[in-house]
């Protein structure tokens, strides 16, 4: 027993240093995202199941330009901000709107894309929806946190809001019937307006949104070199040839 509990100290000091001794790669920026929202981002490229879209090359050449090379993380949409405060990622982008909820949890950078929120609903079913008050009351379908979902709570009652993982699973939900309507982001929604032709697109005057990127609160190095990224990237043309590449028609 003495010689067994001797070995498993080795092996326990043996461990402990092995993890001492790692680094976390200096020369990387890991950025988390949400590989559901097209054409922010999305799985793609040469193989299928790169992860590519507006907000991944635009994290690309903020990596770039400070001189690191870029790790991606996917995960769920809510399980991001987590992620960033546990250490996990770096920087968040992922068509994540400003609000004054997320602005307690971490740290936005300046804003790169301005959106609103759009209605998908069945075709037949657009003559019921004239303005937001006709919402009330209807079975919202959402994707999980999210500003649609968070529009949604303030619609109707918490147990007509069916939240999922990504909003292709909420616009099946629409399409059987199960839900009244799809409240998500407009760029994403012109997406899937075009996808589904059996869907009827409404514009509402919801307030205009802003996408930024996301950073662990007190993080103020990274935000300035995010920032100055960003305005580079703004001031260069840069920023536009990406916004052509992806969103013109």
């Amino acid at each position: 027993m003495k010689h067994l509990l001797c070995f498993l100290s080795v092996v326990f000091v043996f461990f402990c240093c092995a993890a001492c001794g790692e680094k976390k790669d200096s020369d990387a920026l890991v950025v988390g995202t949400n590989a559901e929202f097209p054409p922010f981002e999305m799985r793609g490229g040469a193989n299928g199941n790169e992860i590519i879209g507006f907000d991944m090359d635009v994290a690309r050449e903020i990596a770039a330009k400070n001189g690191k090379k870029l790790i991606i993380e996917d995960m769920k949409f809510d399980a991001l901000i987590l992620a960033l405060n546990s250490g996990k990622v770096d920087m968040v982008f992922a068509g994540m709107t400003v609000t004054p909820e997320r602005a307690k949890n971490v740290d936005f950078s300046i804003p790169y894309y301005k959106v609103t929120q759009i209605v998908l609903l069945k075709q037949g079913d657009e003559a019921k929806i004239k303005n937001i008050d006709d919402l009330k009351g209807k079975k919202i379908a959402v994707a999980l946190g999210t500003t649609g979902d968070s529009v949604a709570s303030t619609l109707t009652p918490a147990d007509k809001i069916i939240r999922f993982d990504s909003v292709f699973e909420a616009i099946l939900e629409l399409k059987n019937s199960k839900a009244d309507l799809v409240l998500t982001d407009e760029a994403l929604g012109e997406i899937l307006h075009a996808r589904n032709p059996d869907l009827v697109r409404i514009d509402l005057p919801f307030e205009d949104e802003y996408y930024a990127a996301a950073v662990k609160k007190g993080n103020q190095s990274l935000l300035d070199q995010i920032n100055a990224s960003l305005t580079s990237l703004k001031n260069t043309g840069e920023m536009e040839i990406l916004l052509e590449r992806y969103f013109s028609e």
